[in-house]
């Protein structure tokens, strides 16, 4: 006999708000719809939908401060990209028109696609040998846990990241295809949390999260200090 799971429609998760996090941001810089270098910015909840998009000319930088009020719009967010170096090769682009304050607080705020999936694999590893360790006494016939998507290796999501969606300039292209990746991480950590807490004897482990606790503890340690900072 097979134990049954319970209805994916009773543990639906919240997935949007997340209390103590404010979310992340993507930056990216190449060619407007004319051809002209930009930095795109995109302001992202804690599970990757987007909340403000802008795009500024880097020749205009320097003439207003467009960009600065943009910039402090993601004060206690964390940047994110595939990899540390771009969003802070980004940020030193235009640290020159930020308030150091800023730039500071961005900089030691950086997330990386391959980090956060790696905690999900980290996860449902463990999920899955706690299954192991339940058929070893259990009576009934369990089945492996089975999940919606599998969590792509480092190639897939780098084809991803540069296999970019259409949009209205390549800037803009380049930046929606990160925010995509952080959204189908969100996506695979809320599939992993209903996939085990379908099993009565894997809610032990704790109600569902929207977030994996690393990824949950940056985001707030983000909020937290730029509150810190305001006060």
């Amino acid at each position: 006999m097979t134990e049954p799971e319970e209805s994916e429609s009773e543990l639906a998760i919240s997935v949007d708000y997340v209390p103590g996090a404010r979310g992340h941001a993507v930056l990216a810089v190449g060619p407007d719809a004319d051809g002209v270098e930009a930095v795109a910015v995109w302001r992202l909840s804690p599970t990757g939908r987007a909340g403000g998009a802008w795009l500024v000319r880097l020749d205009e930088v320097a003439q207003d401060d467009q960009l600065v009020r943009i910039m402090w719009m993601l004060q206690g967010r964390c940047l994110v990209g595939w990899d540390r170096e771009a969003p802070v090769a980004i940020l030193e682009r235009i640290a020159h028109v930020l308030p150091q304050e800023l730039v500071n607080m961005l900089r030691g705020n950086v997330l990386t696609v391959s980090d956060l999936l790696a905690e999900i694999t980290e996860h449902r590893s463990a999920y899955s040998d706690a299954v192991d360790r339940q058929r070893a006494v259990s009576k009934s016939k369990l089945a492996p846990l089975a999940w919606p998507s599998e969590v792509p290796d480092h190639e897939d999501v780098a084809i991803r990241l540069t296999a970019q969606p259409r949009a209205a300039s390549p800037v803009a292209g380049s930046a929606l295809a990160l925010t995509s990746a952080v959204a189908m991480t969100a996506q695979l950590w809320q599939d992993t949390e209903q996939a085990r807490y379908r099993r009565k004897y894997l809610r032990a482990l704790g109600e569902p999260q929207p977030l994996p606790p690393r990824w949950l503890a940056w985001l707030r340690a983000a909020a937290d200090n730029s509150a810190q900072a305001t006060i």
